[in-house]
């Protein structure tokens, strides 16, 4: 099977944040995708069983069941996948003029250098500046990119303001460094790290190959590789590549699909009708219909150990899943402006449904209780669940009127308290076909919600709903 794919504002390079990988030298790497293709699988086998008993089973069980399909140490997986793209090319800055900058910090009078120990801040406006003290220093810098095509997108979104507060506080004692060439390799590293935050693309397409061995003789294995294929374009349709794609940077879309083998034949069929929906509700239905499909799947763990209410919960761990019955009142598919300054704006206003005080979140009926319980780490979460009733009373709202909210502190306290990473439950995606733009609001729920004893809480998804449809509309009529 054959993708041609564009992602949306990708913020790709990973953990380091370098546009492109230094060791591979590209944009977009398969083993990027197929990490989260198996994360989407492992969702989508949970809301698979929920659905059919109300059961969710631990990553790693699911992981082990399609081990044929996406392999392990000791088996081989059954899909091979290839990433071709033309776009993109490393950053590089062939040239920044310092001196200014070293003699301020090197500060020599005479032969004798006095030297700078305090911290210095990167910032860049019609050029790049350095802040030492209370004094500017205009710093001449040429890069291969266009840094002035993007600064407004940088400095007016607070999730990449954030990631640069780095730079606003790096700590240079000249009086340590052996020598000028040193400072000098020191701050142009700094630099180039601090430049090549603005080497952001409005869209990357590439082609996306996906090669199947089917020569397997284990049991069920046609029916884990339909399920794995679903799984893979569900998560193209609802996910993306790179960093903060829950708040839609890298969000996918599909703009070709070829099938050459009759294992995905109905996937391109799907595809097919996708990408010539006409409105917000016509591409919510087909979604739903999509996520419905793959509990039609005979697939099952038979070993209840590794039942969520079996495992062992030291690890803090969260599990995701759709709620099948509820996805009309979780999935919501708002048409946008396909123009690109339209689309960073709403990339834009997704902050204001995350962030404490923003504008889509404070008109929501608890906007406190919300962010913690669906967005992802915040800061002093801890503190908030100690001492306020937000996080209670939004809990009786979703049906704990009947259950012991204390033991449901007692019981999950641990996830809040922990520093783990955990993803934000509330997810944003831009999803464009042929002809039109989609915001995408949707939750996935997370297994703290439900699952406070072995007969898991039935939650009234109304408040929710109203909710998640407020925020929807905000952020897409930016």
């Amino acid at each position: 099977m054959s993708l041609r794919l564009k992602a949306l504002y990708p913020l790709t390079g990973g953990y380091n944040r370098h546009s492109i990988n230094t060791f591979y030298e590209e944009f977009v790497r398969p083993t990027e995708i197929k990490g989260l293709w198996r994360w989407w699988n492992r969702v989508l086998f949970n809301t698979a069983s929920y659905a059919k008993g109300g059961k969710l089973y631990t990553y790693d069980s699911i992981d082990g069941l399609f081990e044929d399909v996406f392999g392990s140490e000791d088996r081989k997986s059954a899909v091979r996948l290839e990433v071709m793209t033309e776009e993109g090319s490393q950053f590089e800055l062939p040239e920044v003029k310092l001196d200014k900058v070293l003699n301020f910090l090197l500060d020599k009078v005479g032969d004798r250098s006095k030297g700078y120990k305090r911290k210095i801040t990167l910032d860049y406006k019609d050029s790049l500046i350095v802040k030492a003290r209370n004094t500017q220093i205009p710093t001449y810098s040429k890069s291969n990119i266009n840094i002035d095509e993007n600064k407004d997108l940088v400095f007016r979104n607070n999730l990449l303001k954030f990631e640069l507060l780095g730079f606003s506080s790096t700590k240079i004692d000249a009086t340590k460094i052996s020598g000028k060439d040193v400072l000098e390799e020191i701050l142009r590293d700094l630099i180039t790290d601090y430049l090549e935050y603005f080497n952001i693309k409005c869209e990357i397409e590439f082609a996306f190959n996906i090669y199947l061995d089917k020569n397997r003789e284990r049991e069920n294995f046609k029916a884990k590789l339909k399920f794995t294929l679903y799984s893979l374009l569900i998560y193209i349709l609802l996910g993306g590549i790179g960093r903060k794609t829950s708040r839609g940077f890298g969000s996918l879309s599909i703009v070709d699909i070829k099938c050459y083998d009759e294992v995905c034949s109905d996937l391109e069929s799907h595809v097919k009708e996708i990408l010539k929906v006409e409105n917000g509700k016509e591409l919510k239905e087909k979604l739903m219909d999509l996520i419905r499909s793959v509990t039609t799947y005979d697939i099952h763990l038979s070993d209840e150990r590794h039942r969520l209410i079996e495992a062992n919960l030291d690890a803090n761990a969260v599990y995701y899943y759709f709620a099948p019955n509820t996805l009309e009142r979780t999935i919501f598919a708002n048409e946008i402006d396909p123009n690109k300054n339209k689309i960073a704006q709403i990339l834009n206003s997704i902050v204001e449904a995350v962030t404490k005080g923003g504008k889509c979140i404070r008109i929501i009926q608890n906007p406190l209780a919300f962010l913690i319980l669906f967005c992802g780490n915040r800061k002093n979460e801890e503190k908030i669940l100690k001492s306020t009733q937000n996080v209670d009373n939004y809990l009786k709202t979703l049906g704990y009127n009947n259950y012991d909210v204390a033991s449901w502190m007692t019981k999950y306290y641990n996830i809040f308290g922990s520093k783990q990473r955990r993803p934000s439950a509330l997810r944003f995606k831009i999803l464009m076909n042929n002809r039109r733009a989609f915001l995408l609001t949707y939750l996935l729920v997370p297994s703290y919600i439900e699952y406070i004893t072995n007969s898991p809480v039935k939650i009234d998804y109304s408040t929710l709903c109203k909710d998640l449809k407020t925020i929807a509309d905000c952020v897409s009529k930016t």
